[in-house]
C-alpha cells in the first residue's frame, strides 16, 4: 500500500501522444501535478510523449518500477500484468474499463487479471477506475486535471464521478486533501484495505467515502472501528431503496433489507452515515477545519431572533443542548448588549449589530466554562457590513479550542463573506439546521470516541449433536424450510425456554394433550409449507377445556384446507398459554456481513409497525442494551402506567442465545421467534412459535 502513495517510480502502460486519450492525459496530470519521481511512458508505437522517453514495454525500462498506471484495452491487461510480474512491480493501478461491469466475459477476464496479480504478488487498485492521487507524493496519477491543494482529508470512492464531483467542490473552499482514490470494481484494494493505510497515514484526520457495496463487510467493519477511534471517518453509502427489497420467508428476513444492514453495520462500527453529497460536503468541512467539543453546550449568537428559534429547533432535533450560562456571562452580554437584546441562549444582538457587537457576543460566551460549540448565524440588514462580521468571525479560526459554525442566511449579499469564511477555513452553511447538525455530528462522534471498550458476551453452550442431527433431516429430505417443532427444538437446545407442548395428528389427541400440560393452551397448524400462520386461521389462543379444543382444531383443520389447499398439514401443535409482552428476536444471515440479529415490537403487526432495531454478530451488552432500549415501545417493556417492568434480563439472554445458534451453524439463514412472551420481572420469557430456514444444499 505504500507504493500506492508513495511511489517513486510509475510507468503509465498504454500513455498516447495523441492530445485527449486516457493515457495522454494521465501522463499530463501526473507532469502537471509535480511528480519528481520517475515517470516512464509506455508505448510500442512510440518514442516519446510529452518530452519523455517512450518505452516499448516494461521490460525496456532501466531500473525498478514500483507502480503502473494501466490504461490499454480490457483484453491487453492479463499479458501487461504478466510483464508487470517480471519487472518487480508492487501495485498496478488499472484504468481500462470492460471488465465485470460488462457482464459474464468481461467478470471471467477480471478474474483472470486477479489470479496473475496473486500468483506475482502485485497489489491492484481498479479496475475501471478514475485512479489515485497522493498530494504529499504531488502524484496525480488520474485522467482528471483537477488537482487539490494539500490538506488532511482522504476521499475513496467507488465512483470515479463521484470523485470528480468532490474535486470539484474543493475548489470553491479551503479544504485540502492528502489523498483521493477511486476503487472501481474492487478486484483487490478495497475500503478495508484503505482504511488500514489510512488509519496510520499521518497526513490524513478526516476520511470521507462513497460507497455503493461493501464486499468484505467483516473486515470492514473491523478496520473501520479502529480507525474511527482516532479519525472520524463520513460514509454516503448510494442505493438506498430498490436494493434493500428482497425475497424472506420471515418477517426478520423482510426487515432487513440491505440498506438497513449497512446503517447497522456503520453504527456499529463508529462510521457516520450521511444520506446526499450535500451532507458529505457539511461533515468534511467542520471536521478538517475545528477542533472536536469538549462537551455537547451548543451557544447560539445572532442578530435574528427567528433563525436562533431555528437553530434551538435544530439542535433540540439533534440531541444538543443549549449550554445554559453562567451568572458572570448573562452579566457580560447584559453590559454590553442592548436592552431589549437577549442575553440567553439564543443570543439576539439584534438587526441593528455591527461588527463588533458580534465579536464581543461571541467572544462572552465563549470564555463561558459551560459553552463547547457556538453557531454564529447572520441575516442581512441595512446597517450590517456583512464582510465585516465574516472577517471577525473568520479571525477565530485556529485560535480557540471551541468549534465554530456560521450560517450567513441569504444570497448576492452574503457571498463575499461567505467566500472570506471559506477562504479562512470557518464551515459556513447557507441555513440554521445545516450549521446545528454539522456542530451535532462532531458532538455524536466526541460521544462515542469516549465510550469504554465493550464487555465481553456471556458465555453461551448449546447442544451442537442436538441442532446437527435436526438440520442433517432437512437436508436429507431436501427441506429449506423447517417445521415449527424443529425450530424450537434447535432454540431448547441452545437453552431457549419454550412453554410445554406437544403434537396432535387429531381432535381427541389435542384434548388429551391439553388435558396433560394444563389449560389455557393454543393450537396452532403443523406445516413444513406454512410459515404465518394466523394469516391462513392457523393459530388458536386461549382455549379453556376440552370442547373449546376440539372445536378449534376441526375449525383450523377446514380453514387452513381451505386456503391452502395444497399444503402438507401434518396436525397442530398444542401449546401452554404463556402471557407476556409480545416481541421479535430473529437472525438473518447478510452476504456481506454475517449474522444480522434483529429485536423490536412482535406480534402479527410487525412488518407493519416496523419498531426493530439491528446489530450485527457478534454482540456485546452494550449492544444488547441499545437494542432493547432504542425500540419506540421500549416504555412497555420497563413498566408504563404503572404496570410492572418486563423480565429484561431473560430476553436479554434470549438475543445472546440466537445469535450463538447463527455463529454455530453458518448453514441457518434466518430464525425467528416470533413472538417472544416476555413476563413481569422475574417470570422468564417463552419462545412462542419459530421459523427457521436452512441454505439450500448445492448439489
Amino acid at each position: 500500500m505504500r507504493e500506492l502513495f508513495e511511489a517513486r517510480t510509475i510507468a503509465v502502460v498504454g500513455a498516447s501522444p495523441k492530445e485527449g486519450k486516457v493515457g495522454n492525459v494521465i501522463v499530463k496530470n501526473l507532469i502537471a501535478s509535480g511528480f519528481s519521481g520517475g515517470l516512464y511512458p509506455v508505448n510500442p508505437k512510440a518514442t516519446e510523449i510529452l518530452g519523455l522517453r517512450c518505452y516499448p514495454d516494461l521490460a525496456s525500462i532501466p531500473g525498478e518500477v514500483e507502480m503502473i498506471v494501466v490504461a490499454v484495452p480490457s483484453m491487453v491487461v492479463p499479458t501487461v500484468m504478466e510483464e508487470a510480474g517480471g519487472k518487480g512491480v508492487k501495485v498496478a493501478v488499472v484504468i481500462s474499463a470492460g471488465f465485470k461491469e460488462i457482464g459474464k466475459e468481461g467478470a471471467e477476464l477480471e478474474r483472470e487479471v486477479g489470479r496473475i496479480a496473486r500468483r506475482w504478488g502485485i497489489r491492484v487498485l481498479g479496475p475501471n477506475c478514475l485512479g489515485v492521487i497522493s498530494t504529499q507524493n504531488r502524484m496525480n496519477a488520474t485522467f482528471t486535471n483537477v488537482y487539490p491543494r494539500e490538506g488532511s482529508v482522504a476521499i475513496t470512492s467507488q465512483s470515479g464521478a463521484i470523485n470528480s464531483v468532490v474535486l470539484d467542490w474543493a475548489r470553491a473552499t479551503s479544504i485540502g486533501f492528502s489523498k483521493f482514490v477511486s476503487v472501481g470494481n474492487k478486484l483487490d484494494i478495497d475500503e478495508a484495505d484503505l482504511l488500514t493505510y489510512l488509519r496510520d497515514d499521518e497526513r490524513t484526520s478526516v476520511i470521507g467515502m462513497y460507497i455503493e457495496g461493501i464486499d468484505r463487510g467483516k473486515e470492514f467493519m473491523a478496520q473501520a472501528r479502529e480507525a474511527s477511534m482516532t479519525k472520524p471517518i463520513i460514509a454516503l453509502k448510494a442505493g438506498r431503496t430498490g436494493s434493500g427489497a428482497k425475497a424472506a420467508s420471515s418477517h426478520t428476513g423482510a426487515l432487513s433489507g440491505s440498506d438497513k444492514v449497512y446503517d447497522a453495520a456503520m453504527a456499529q462500527s463508529g462510521v457516520m452515515r450521511v444520506k446526499t453529497v450535500e451532507e458529505l460536503f457539511d461533515l468534511l468541512q467542520v471536521f478538517s477545519s475545528m477542533p472536536l467539543p469538549k462537551g455537547d453546550g451548543l451557544a447560539i449568537v445572532t442578530n435574528a431572533g427567528g433563525l436562533g428559534v431555528m437553530a434551538a429547533d435544530a439542535a433540540s432535533d439533534g440531541g444538543l443542548t443549549l449550554a445554559s450560562f453562567a451568572k458572570a456571562t448573562t452579566d457580560k452580554l447584559r453590559a454590553s448588549l442592548p436592552e431589549e437584546a437577549n442575553i440567553y441562549n439564543p443570543v439576539d444582538v439584534i438587526g441593528d449589530a455591527d461588527a463588533a457587537r458580534f465579536e464581543g457576543a461571541i467572544r462572552t460566551v465563549m470564555d463561558d466554562p459551560n459553552v463547547h460549540m457556538v453557531v454564529a448565524m447572520v441575516a442581512p440588514t441595512d446597517l450590517l457590513d456583512i464582510t465585516a462580521v465574516a472577517r471577525t468571525i473568520a479571525s477565530f479560526a485556529g485560535k480557540v479550542d471551541i468549534p465554530i459554525a456560521t450560517a450567513l442566511v441569504g444570497g448576492q449579499n452574503m457571498a463575499e463573506g461567505a467566500a472570506l469564511l471559506r477562504a479562512a477555513g470557518v464551515p459556513n452553511y447557507d441555513s440554521p439546521d445545516r450549521a446545528v447538525w454539522a456542530l451535532g455530528a462532531m458532538d455524536r462522534y466526541r460521544e462515542m470516541r469516549g465510550r469504554p471498550a465493550p464487555s465481553p458476551a456471556p458465555a453461551v453452550e448449546g447442544d451442537r449433536d442436538a441442532v446437527r442431527k435436526v438440520l442433517e433431516k432437512a437436508k436429507a429430505e431436501e427441506r429449506t424450510g423447517l417445521s415449527e417443532e424443529e425450530g424450537k427444538s434447535i432454540l431448547t437446545a441452545y437453552g431457549v425456554p419454550v412453554p410445554a407442548e406437544g403434537h396432535a395428528a387429531s381432535a381427541d389427541e389435542a384434548v388429551h394433550i391439553a388435558g396433560t400440560i394444563g389449560y389455557p393452551v393454543v393450537l396452532k397448524v403443523s406445516s413444513p409449507d406454512i410459515a404465518h400462520k394466523t394469516d391462513v386461521g392457523g393459530v388458536a389462543v386461549n382455549l379453556r377445556d376440552d370442547e373449546e379444543v376440539r372445536r378449534a382444531y376441526q375449525l383450523m383443520m377446514s380453514r387452513v384446507k381451505d386456503r391452502m389447499p395444497q399444503a402438507r398439514v401434518e396436525g397442530a401443535l398444542v401449546e401452554k398459554m404463556f402471557q407476556g409482552r409480545e416481541v421479535i428476536v430473529g437472525m438473518v444471515r447478510d452476504a456481506q456481513f454475517g449474522p444480522v440479529i434483529t429485536f423490536g415490537l412482535g406480534g402479527i403487526f410487525v412488518e407493519i409497525m416496523k419498531d426493530v432495531s439491528q446489530r450485527i454478530a457478534p454482540l456485546t451488552p452494550e449492544g444488547v442494551d441499545e437494542m432493547v432500549r432504542s425500540i419506540k415501545a421500549y416504555p412497555i417493556l420497563t413498566g408504563a402506567r404503572g404496570r410492572r417492568p418486563a423480565d429484561l434480563a431473560a430476553l436479554k439472554d434470549v438475543i445472546f442465545r440466537v445469535a450463538k445458534i447463527a455463529e454455530d451453524f453458518p448453514e441457518i439463514t434466518e430464525l425467528e421467534i416470533n413472538p417472544v412472551m416476555v413476563g413481569d420481572e422475574g417470570e422468564g420469557v417463552g419462545a412462542v412459535d419459530a421459523l427457521a430456514t436452512i441454505r439450500r444444499e448445492k448439489r
